[in-house]
């Protein structure tokens, strides 16, 4: 094949972070001399759905069956002359090129050589590092909330997330399974049956797959083909399990309960603990051979109880008085003077600050200073799914996939808030993800790839359900946002801060929709695959920023207390958020990719090919962005500040930062 040939084959596939959640079975057909067999018979049968795939040997004995789905297999090899064989079951997995070299043996008279067990095909053929997670591994191992991903840990470079992120992040990092050879957790990328499942925000995935529903998944970590792309961590393929011959179920419930727990060191009692996980799957013929179909649904209920603990004034200090305390208060608005006997005078205590103390700041329960309490968290999701599978032939098949998933969680305390209760929040989330897939073989040495898909992805975060105004607890001021109307934050030093949290809330919704194709030939010693995809994400967000202000209380000013300060209504800072924080968020990316397989020998092959990505930044359909560049003033808006700068500025893309066409990403190995 001509280079010529070859560029004009990669140019019409284009339609970044291509994949097929497909296998493939390679290896070379050899006598009892070990002199290559030419034109020999090789045929896989699936033995749970009927699909067959088949193939003659090349002129040096080789064979390459490419885009399979993955599964149970048995290898049949036919040659006039030689004794047929067979080979059950070959488990062939995803993202992975398995090799099984064959010796035939000689045949006087009609006869058939039968291999039954388990075939363990090595993948010599690539030099991919990564790991298959079968359909055993996910069902036997114990996982914690039957999260997939934590399956992931089993493999070298790859490490869970610490508890500090995990708590910081709350509901944002729920899709963040794992952090890959040092890299941030958000740089993965995580697909379903080859169709990107990514919370572009936040980064992880969005749609957790049941582990009744898996097939298997593999994590890509290191020296990936051209094909993969869009990620500086790893590549994370999950696909779903599909309706066999059989008709096949299931029924469970896992069930965790604080009559079987200890009680936490820091609690005076066993933190309460209800959850309940139980879903049910099914699958089976719709035609025997031709169409099968699977689904699935999972429900989760969880109550957990939480322990916080947080510094407040003692009943002394809640009335001005602070001359219990081993610092005298200090009047530095006066000079530097103590205050008489350690005592605000009344009148300077401010009727506000009252007010918000003795609503929402409780007395010290575990010492006078210190209040401790269990609040009980609540998680409810629900999420369902189904496949179809339909063979028009054995040169065409057909899948479509739709999954959905939606929750919400309760928080009596805000990750972004205060440690006290009374700031309660609330996340909502949903998820669809259609994927239709089409595999055709043009020949047995051809055999083309087609998907389509659609991933939509809510999350509405930290929503206020104390959505009592700044007005109504004594304000001379309303909330600059209605969806973020609540408590105002109070940030004490030296104590807890008390208050609706400072940031949110904040809602996004991604629609994303993806085309891809790829192209797999067979030419003698090579087995070339060429392709691309492109992508278009919509992210409609609003981040509200201190809608209800937030107040800063320290030590500098009036007095040498925060909390004296709080009691006299004497901030050092005060900062509300204005404006319009609404945005419309618009990305396109696409990806060309070039790969080969060459055997330049039987005991070496050359894996080499090229990627092209281009991922431009987001743009904002009414050009609400801005960067800033010292010295240079705005001429889209020449009443902003100097430095801060828009889209249509000299200098200044669309999406602020210019668009890189010169992705290009060779691979070599062997």
């Amino acid at each position: 094949m001509n280079i010529r040939y070859l560029f004009t084959l990669l140019l019409s596939c284009c339609c970044v972070f291509a994949q097929d959640p497909v296998a493939s079975l390679e290896g070379e057909i050899h006598d009892a001399t070990g002199g290559s067999v030419v034109g020999a018979a090789v045929t896989i049968l699936n033995l749970d759905t009927g699909y067959k795939q088949s193939q003659t040997t090349s002129g040096e004995g080789f064979y390459k069956l490419s885009l399979v789905p993955v599964g149970r297999y048995q290898l049949s090899i036919e040659k006039t002359g030689f004794a047929r064989f067979q080979q059950q079951p070959v488990h062939l997995n995803v993202s992975q090129t398995s090799r099984l070299d064959v010796a035939l043996a000689l045949a006087s008279q009609q006869e058939t050589i039968t291999v039954q067990g388990d075939a363990a095909p090595v993948d010599t053929a690539t030099n991919t590092l990564g790991k298959v997670v079968t359909t055993k591994e996910v069902l036997d191992l114990p996982l914690n909330g039957r999260n997939f991903t934590q399956l992931g840990l089993l493999q070298a470079g790859v490490a869970p997330l610490t508890t500090g992120i995990q708590a910081s992040g709350g509901s944002l990092r729920s899709g963040q399974g794992f952090s890959v050879n040092g890299q941030r957790p958000e740089s993965n990328i995580y697909r379903v049956d080859g169709a990107t499942n990514a919370n572009r925000m936040d980064g992880g995935f969005a749609l957790r797959v049941p582990m009744d529903a898996i097939a298997e998944f593999r994590i890509l970590t290191h020296t990936a083909p051209p094909e993969y792309g869009g990620t500086s961590g790893s590549t994370t393929s999950v696909v779903t399990r599909s309706g066999t011959n059989g008709l096949q179920g299931s029924l469970y419930e896992f069930i965790r309960n604080d009559v079987f727990d200890a009680r936490n060191f820091f609690s005076a009692d066993v933190e309460p603990l209800k959850q309940n996980q139980f879903g049910a799957t099914l699958g089976g013929p719709i035609k025997r051979d031709q169409t099968f179909f699977f689904g699935y649904y999972e429900g989760f209920r969880n109550r957990q109880g939480v322990t916080r603990s947080a510094v407040v004034g003692t009943a002394a200090q809640r009335t001005g008085n602070f001359s219990g305390q081993p610092t005298p208060l200090i009047d530095i608005s006066a000079g530097g003077i103590p205050y008489p006997s350690g005592q605000i005078p009344a009148s300077l205590l401010n009727s506000v600050s009252l007010g918000i103390m003795n609503r929402y700041i409780p007395l010290g329960n575990v010492s006078p200073s210190i209040y401790r309490t269990t609040v009980v968290t609540r998680n409810d999701n629900d999420q369902g799914g189904g496949r179809i599978d339909h063979r028009f032939s054995d040169a065409d098949q057909v899948a479509f996939r739709y999954s959905y998933s939606q929750g919400t969680n309760v928080n009596p305390i805000s990750i972004r808030g205060s440690d006290l209760p009374g700031f309660p929040v609330q996340d909502d989330l949903a998820t669809h993800a259609l994927t239709l897939s089409e595999t055709h073989l043009f020949s047995p040495t051809v055999v083309n790839s087609f998907r389509a898909s659609y991933f939509r992805f809510k999350l509405f975060f930290d929503q206020r359900l104390n959505r009592t105004s700044p007005r109504e607890l004594g304000f001379n001021y309303d909330s600059a946002s209605e969806a973020g109307q609540g408590v105002p934050f109070f940030n004490i030093n030296g104590y807890s801060p008390v208050g609706g949290s400072i940031v949110g809330p904040r809602t996004s919704v991604q629609n994303d929709y993806e085309l891809y194709d790829s192209l797999s030939l067979i030419r003698s010693k090579h087995a070339i695959k060429i392709g691309g995809d492109a992508r278009n994400t919509r992210i409609t967000a609003f981040q509200a920023i201190a809608p209800n202000a937030f107040f800063v209380f320290t030590p500098s000013f009036p007095s040498n207390d925060g909390f004296a300060n709080f009691l006299m209504g004497r901030p050092l800072v005060f900062y509300q958020g204005l404006g319009d924080l609404s945005r419309g968020l618009r990305n396109w990316s696409t990806g060309l990719f070039a790969q080969d397989e060459w055997r330049a020998t039987s005991r070496l092959t050359i894996n080499y090919g090229m990627r092209w990505e281009v991922n431009p930044p987001f743009s904002e359909v009414r050009d609400r962005l801005n960067t800033f560049v010292p010295g240079q003033q705005s001429t889209v808006y020449p009443t902003a500040p100097l430095g801060v700068l828009f889209p249509g500025d000299k200098g200044v893309a669309k999406g602020l930062a210019a668009v890189q066409w010169t992705g290009f990403m060779p691979r070599l190995g062997s």
